[in-house]
């Protein structure tokens, strides 16, 4: 074991100069039933960074990986559209992820692109081989999602779960007629955000203007979508705009499993 750690130390030490280490950073105290996961983005039809996957479990291995695995230079801030990812999870729950351009030789973080040396993906993948498959599962509201979660968690074939976001019950939506006092988008989110704090006691909740076909080709008004819970679409009573069906939230959760 101690000349396999030693021989990933010195493997990915080559061509790599920097002090950057990829895969430290603050949040990570210990690395107790921490995994790395390097995968291809699953939209991805024709897999194209399939052959990088792979999947680490030994801590010793994932020990020396945050030590020595390191980035370069700044670079041209470029992005490709299927990026590869590096995923870190605890308990099979996401704490942190690092997305790699392999055509492009780099690796963002921070908002920034550096250096990095691909030929790491291939080593990695090679010792230790990843196949996954994933799909969504829908929920009526977040303690069925809870339940489903602690159950799924506890399977050895569980990779990770991407879990739906829980912030708004649903949206609906309010036409405005473009006028002196509803000019913009602006004003209307100015007129409406007093009434909406009233109602909401604290809630989540947005005001959006999407710029959609019907509002482009409609000019003469302004159709603001909101996000919240459905008390707001119950008692906002508004005489100056038309409000639309209420649309519950769809809460869809991805579990990604090994294969």
């Amino acid at each position: 074991m101690k000349k396999t750690i030693l021989f990933i130390i010195l493997a990915f030490s080559q061509n790599i100069h920097s002090q950057n280490k990829i895969l430290k950073f603050d949040k990570l105290v210990n690395t107790d039933s921490v995994k790395i996961i390097g995968m291809y983005p699953k939209w991805d039809k024709n897999k194209i960074y399939k052959k990088y996957n792979f999947l680490i479990t030994d801590k010793k291995v994932i020990d020396s990986l945050i030590e020595s695995v390191e980035y370069g230079d700044t670079t041209k801030n470029e992005w490709e559209q299927n990026n590869f990812t590096i995923l870190l999870t605890r308990a099979n729950k996401e704490f942190h992820r690092i997305s790699i351009s392999p055509a492009l030789h780099n690796v963002h973080m921070n908002g920034k692109s550096y250096k990095f040396d691909v030929s790491i993906l291939g080593k990695l993948a090679k010792k230790y081989p990843l196949t996954y498959k994933w799909y969504e599962q829908e929920f009526k509201n977040e303690q069925e999602f809870n339940k489903f979660n602690t159950e799924i968690l506890k399977q050895e074939k569980t990779l990770y779960i991407s879990k739906p976001t829980f912030l708004y019950e649903g949206s609906f939506e309010l036409q405005f007629p473009k006028n002196e006092t509803f000019s913009s988008p602006r004003a209307i989110d100015h007129y409406l955000r007093p009434q909406i704090e009233k109602l909401v006691n604290g809630k989540e909740f947005s005001i959006s203007y999407v710029a959609n076909e019907f509002n482009l080709k409609n000019r003469d008004q302004y159709t603001m979508t909101i996000d919240g819970p459905y008390i707001l679409f119950r008692e906002l009573k508004d005489k100056n705009s038309k409000k639309g069906e209420w649309i519950p939230a769809k809460f869809i959760a991805t579990v990604y499993e090994k294969e």
